[in-house]
């Protein structure tokens, strides 16, 4: 994979930050890390305070909350985004991010080029909180 493609991604790929041009998105690619998961393979653990802004780009993972009704899990697919909280926040993971098949790829930005995208977009971090406010809403909602 070369920069180029984790630009292409996140900019047609991860809708929160669909709104940075690519000469934006080029400019923190060089800082992206790229891992691996197998399978069952732990890549937040709850309580964790996460260093970095994660996105799944191949594969896909399951969020585990623990909340007054029990233990929830969520589906992320392709292009889902966590560890934000932690990030924006600086507050423990209030989930386990776990790979849900082998070879899930998870893309993150470190914190210090994560800062860079909230300085050249502002916006970015009330859209951030905005999802992450829906997603708290969806695992509290009963499902039908």
């Amino acid at each position: 994979m070369t920069p180029f493609d984790d630009t292409m991604f996140l900019k047609t790929s991860v809708d929160v930050l669909s709104f940075f041009n690519e000469d934006q998105l080029r400019r923190i690619t060089p800082d992206i890390e790229r891992t691996t998961y197998k399978k069952g393979q732990t890549v937040i653990l709850r309580g964790e305070v996460s260093s970095g802004f994660y996105i799944i780009k191949k594969g896909g993972a399951a969020a585990v909350y623990v909340s007054p009704g029990g233990v929830v899990s969520r589906a992320l697919k392709v292009g889902d985004f966590f560890g934000v909280v932690s990030l924006l926040e600086d507050m423990p993971s209030d989930a386990s991010i776990k790979a849900a098949e082998d070879e899930t790829e998870i893309l993150t930005i470190p914190a210090e080029p994560f800062r860079r995208l909230l300085e050249m977009q502002p916006i970015l971090k009330s859209s951030l909180l905005a999802k992450v406010a829906e997603r708290r809403k969806e695992l509290q909602s009963p499902k039908k």
